[in-house]
């Protein structure tokens, strides 16, 4: 059967499942059929799919450093075929896209297959990224077999990229071109790829890692249990503990593992885990000369009451609404702060503006030091305010300092900054200093040398599933004279925003929805204009009061289009069209 054939039947089969939801055509491969069903469960738009942009990726992280010299290769390998080679994170994240044409890259921009936009499935629907990560291994996805209609002129290969030593995706190399260029050896090319970054990713293994490793596997041959290992960032997991704990009990792990220091081999104790179920665990720190490289649990999860003799540990108190959550991404960030708090280390803690750096920087202090002396000083001060503060910080004896913002020190007060802890990261016992950073942004040298690691903070979009717990943590805060929450159609706005300003932002927008709600309970209408966007681009003045309008005109119709186009004074397709610009949804669904 020709190849143009076989596209044709592919395309006829797309067009019945759309259509009906099903599609009887043999010329569809299973995989393809199963990945259509989860996009159109997913919701994902056959015609224009939201394709969320983050700006927190690494382009020089682990797996990027790991993969360049494969990329590399594969670059010279394929320069005269249009191609281009992409590396992405294990959530579908573009971090690198390497083109052997321009004009090729220009028609991937158009559709926002670019570094910093996500392919997952959810979003885009099938294709060789998001669809070889759904089902963890490599895949081969051609023209019309792509879900959305902006997909179809495409072809792509990708294959997930496995830790070497915990074998969980750490990300995806892909290969990607136009449809009337594809070769389904690209799925080969590919998978090849993967395993080549896999042993440059264990070459690059520490020897602590490996050391908590060989513990980690003699337990599993002893234990019938679930068994934990836990060494930095890395997470080892038998099959038992990956059938019963979720991401989120391995995070709480993870913390338990960070605050370590001084723990017994064989120590008992009793964790509360996800979903109100409590587990009896087993520690066995492994040591290696003289520091904890990392920790082993056995993990038995409890049916009945606590056993007696056994310490029950409580869930750790929540000292600030940012330092409400339990998703794993957060629960990692924890841990690595409270890790470098417990050690002391010189930290740097980046993330976006509003995530929350300072006070989970506080929480670890108080979690540590709750009765010492903690100083936070604002570096975007005015210079002479800020020298004043920092020289201040001498005078009495200090057991946290703060540096929020570093990067908006001015040269000035870098000298003075620089000189102060010179001097603090000599004294004995030496206070914890942290620095906060956007992300993006520079520190200078001078400065830098002087921290010895970094914890990325995860945007609030990447936390969605703590707006639960966090939204009632910020109305306790911001009105605790009231019982107030929000009902459920407000909730579903507020987890389906974007949440640009992450924390800063969800406060902002419940104070506002406070003010317009004295009493009772805050509905979807009592939610700032914002929060129905999901515009990528920044507005301007006068297009952000447009946005409210209209939004206020659909609230105010009950989602009528039309009656809303109506009271506007404008057309049922001009306001179409400005909803389309504005990002504006979850307003409306009538015609």
């Amino acid at each position: 059967m020709g190849a143009s054939v076989q596209t044709q039947r592919v395309a006829a089969a797309r067009e019945e499942f759309l259509l009906s939801g099903v599609s009887g055509r043999a010329a569809v491969r299973a995989a393809i059929l199963t990945s259509w069903q989860r996009s159109r469960i997913a919701g994902v738009d056959t015609s224009a799919p939201s394709v969320p942009f983050y700006e927190t990726i690494d382009p020089r992280g682990r797996l990027a450093r790991a993969a360049a010299p494969v990329i590399e290769r594969l670059q010279d390998q394929l320069s005269d075929i249009p191609v281009s080679i992409v590396l992405t994170d294990n959530q579908g994240c573009l971090i690198e896209r390497k083109d052997s044409q321009r004009r090729l890259a220009q028609r991937f921009d158009t559709v926002y297959f670019a570094p910093g936009f996500s392919y997952a499935e959810a979003y885009v629907g099938t294709n060789g990224v998001g669809t070889a990560l759904e089902v963890g291994r490599p895949i081969y996805v051609c023209g019309p077999e792509h879900f959305n209609e902006r997909s179809t002129a495409f072809a792509c290969a990708g294959a997930p990229i496995r830790h070497p030593l915990t074998r969980r995706i750490e990300g995806l190399i892909d290969l990607s071109c136009l449809a009337t260029d594809a070769n389904p050896m690209m799925r080969a090319i590919v998978q090849q790829a993967a395993l080549e970054v896999e042993r440059l990713l264990l070459e690059h293994a520490s020897a602590r890692q490996r050391l908590v490793l060989e513990e980690f596997l003699a337990s599993c041959r002893s234990s019938n249990g679930a068994v934990v290992a836990v060494s930095g960032d890395v997470i080892f997991a038998n099959g038992h503990a990956s059938s019963v704990l979720t991401a989120a009990d391995e995070a709480l792990l993870r913390l338990t593992a960070a605050d370590s220091q001084g723990l017994r081999s064989g120590t008992l104790n009793e964790m509360s885990l996800t979903d109100e179920r409590r587990a009896r665990i087993y520690s066995y720190p492994v040591t290696r000369g003289g520091d904890v490289a990392g920790v082993v649990f056995e993990v038995n999860l409890l049916r009945n009451r606590p056993l007696p003799g056994s310490v029950v540990r409580p869930r750790a108190p929540v000292a600030l609404p940012g330092l409400v959550g339990r998703s794993q991404a957060w629960l990692s960030a924890c841990g690595q702060v409270q890790e470098a708090a417990r050690d002391r280390t010189p930290l740097l803690i980046t993330g976006e503006n509003g995530v929350g750096k300072v006070a989970l920087a506080k929480g670890a202090h108080q979690n540590r030091e709750p009765t010492g002396r903690c100083i936070v000083i604002d570096c975007g001060r005015e210079t002479q305010q800020l020298l004043g503060d920092l020289r201040a910080v001498g005078q009495a004896p200090v057991t946290t300092l703060v540096l929020s913002h570093v990067e908006r020190l001015d040269p000035v007060a870098v000298k003075e900054a620089a000189s102060l802890l010179d001097a603090l990261l000599v004294q004995q016992p030496r206070p914890w200093v942290v620095g906060t950073v956007s992300v993006g942004s520079n520190v200078p040298d001078s400065l830098l040398w002087h921290f010895t690691t970094s914890v990325a903070v995860p945007p609030l979009r990447h936390r969605a599933d703590d707006l639960d717990r966090l939204v009632p943590a910020v109305l306790k805060h911001l009105a605790p004279a009231r019982h107030v929450e929000c009902t459920v159609d407000a909730m579903r706005v507020l987890s389906r925003y974007a949440w640009p300003g992450n924390v800063a932002e969800l406060q902002r927008a419940l104070r506002a929805a406070l003010a317009r709600r004295l009493a009772g309970p805050i509905r979807r209408e009592d939610l700032p204009a914002e929060c129905f966007t999901i515009s990528r681009r920044t507005l301007t003045p006068i297009e952000a009061l447009e946005r409210d309008a209209i939004i206020g005109a659909l609230t105010t119709a009950n989602g009528n289009r039309k009656m809303a186009a109506a009271n506007l004074g404008m057309s049922r397709s001009s306001l179409y069209r400005k909803i389309q610009s504005f990002g504006i949804t979850h307003v409306s669904t009538q015609a």
